[in-house]
């Protein structure tokens, strides 16, 4: 039931990736072929099974769909259903679940704008800051987390003379207001490492050179969802092995 429901989750964040960036609403018009404007029929909405029975084409201008959709599906079918598996029917399910769903579509429009849309990380940072406040979260911890996560992006964004976006200094904002003093370092460590890693990837495999923009939101928004759900657990992880 939590994996089908994510399922059509995932079908709703293709749509604010695909029109939040070209400032379109995410309510009307209806869904439609990007190509042909066809609007889409019920059997056309099945989320990953559509796209399977059209083999990746719309079946009235033939055009190819991006592979992006059933990713995304499946990708938030698999974090919300993890989400559900830690923390049950609860208040953290509903805020971890509008945090999963918020990094999936910031990373994605990055992805494919190489941008990072303001309102949905002030959108992020009000949803944030409503759930340390009902939930009575130390606000040193959490509202510092904020202010370290800016500053030290702020710095490099200045060093890196633009090599680092003004959507990146903000976003590391909003993953210092959700993870706190405790947490954010291990995020900004693991999207360092995973970001450096793909990095080196694509230049030894000439995929990039030095001057290719590559988008940062998607390891800030996986390292922030990682740190969230396990970063205690790393944390023991980490001690007992140094300790060990």
């Amino acid at each position: 039931m939590v994996f089908t429901s994510a399922l059509l989750v995932g079908s709703f964040l293709n749509v604010c990736i695909y029109r939040i960036p070209r400032q379109e609403s995410v309510a009307y018009p209806p869904s439609h072929c990007p190509h042909c404007q066809q609007r889409l029929g019920p059997l056309e909405l099945i989320p990953l099974i559509s796209f399977l029975w059209q083999r990746g084409r719309c079946r009235h201008c033939a055009a190819a769909i991006s592979w992006r959709y059933p990713l995304v599906e499946l990708l938030t079918a698999i974090l919300l259903t993890l989400v559900y598996l830690r923390f049950g029917w609860s208040l953290d399910l509903v805020y971890y679940g509008g945090l999963t769903a918020l990094y999936i579509v910031i990373g994605f429009i990055d992805l494919s704008t190489m941008l990072i849309p303001t309102e949905l990380v002030v959108g992020g940072m009000l949803w944030v800051t409503a759930y340390n406040l009902f939930t009575r979260q130390a606000i040193s911890n959490w509202l510092l987390g904020g202010v370290l996560g800016c500053g030290l992006f702020y710095v490099i964004y200045v060093v890196s003379r633009g090599g680092l976006g003004g959507g990146d200094v903000r976003l590391a904002s909003l993953l210092g207001l959700a993870l706190g003093l405790e947490r954010l370092p291990l995020a900004l460590i693991l999207a360092c490492i995973s970001g450096a890693a793909v990095a080196i990837f694509l230049l030894i495999t000439r995929r990039a050179n030095g001057k290719t923009p590559i988008p940062f939101a998607p390891f800030l928004a996986a390292a922030g969802y990682v740190a969230a759900l396990w970063g205690e657990a790393i944390k023991l992880w980490y001690w007992s092995w140094l300790i060990s």
